[in-house]
């Protein structure tokens, strides 16, 4: 007997998609909420408490979050290579972090969760598109990129970084929800140039997806080469 395949459950529920508006007022009252419940229940100066915290906001809310499973997966990956550069991931004490915000308001929040985690010598925030500031990081070897942002860019995004000359053999681009489109027949053209480039290799990762009560193959590892 077959087992019956998973129905796709968005994150919205059974009605309409909201609108793009809808969309950004709940992630802006999401993230303000989730900088509170840290600042209340987090310890100051301790990151690990301040993740811990984040993971439990967006357990019960919905957040863009990367959470503690797909958060493992990263945080091996940064063992295995021991960036001193990133983009988006942040990591020992001997690294930096550089986070590109599109939103001033948002950006301002990350300053401040990460004031209150203690990292502010580790973190530099940039405010717009990547695609305006991402000369800021040429001339520099970053070991690891994560991307999680709006899914039309990624591609244009990657051949940026791959244009910016910052990737060294052996430096990391990470990828998120790219999984998900393939339930609701969307074509991922990030995912079919990063497989068909000689320049990575590329790893995905299947996750356990709560909301969406399902496995799906959504975390994205590709290494550089060359």
């Amino acid at each position: 007997m077959s087992t019956p395949q998973k129905t796709f459950k968005p994150w919205w529920g059974d009605g309409p998609r909201p609108i793009r508006e809808e969309m950004d007022r709940r992630a802006d009252e999401a993230s303000a909420k989730c900088l509170e419940y840290v600042k209340k229940h987090a310890e100051s100066g301790n990151p690990a408490s301040v993740v811990a915290c984040i993971d439990e906001f967006a357990s019960r809310t919905h957040m863009m979050n990367v959470g503690h499973v797909k958060g493992n997966i990263i945080d091996e990956e940064i063992r295995k290579k021991t960036p001193s550069k990133q983009r988006e991931v942040a990591g020992n004490k001997h690294s930096h972090y550089f986070s590109f915000e599109y939103s001033p308001v948002f950006a301002a929040r990350v300053r401040e969760m990460v004031e209150f985690a203690g990292l502010t010598d580790q973190v530099t925030v940039y405010v717009d598109a990547f695609s305006e500031q991402y000369e800021v990081l040429r001339g520099k070897t970053v070991d690891m990129y994560f991307i999680d942002h709006e899914k039309s860019v990624y591609l244009s995004d990657l051949k940026l970084i791959i244009g910016s000359e910052a990737l060294a053999p052996g430096s990391v681009v990470i990828a998120d929800n790219v999984g998900l489109g393939a339930f609701q027949g969307v074509k991922n053209e990030y995912l079919e140039f990063v497989e068909a480039s000689p320049q990575f290799s590329e790893v995905r990762h299947t996750v356990y997806m709560k909301r969406e009560d399902m496995m799906v193959p959504d975390l994205s590892v590709a290494t550089f080469l060359a």
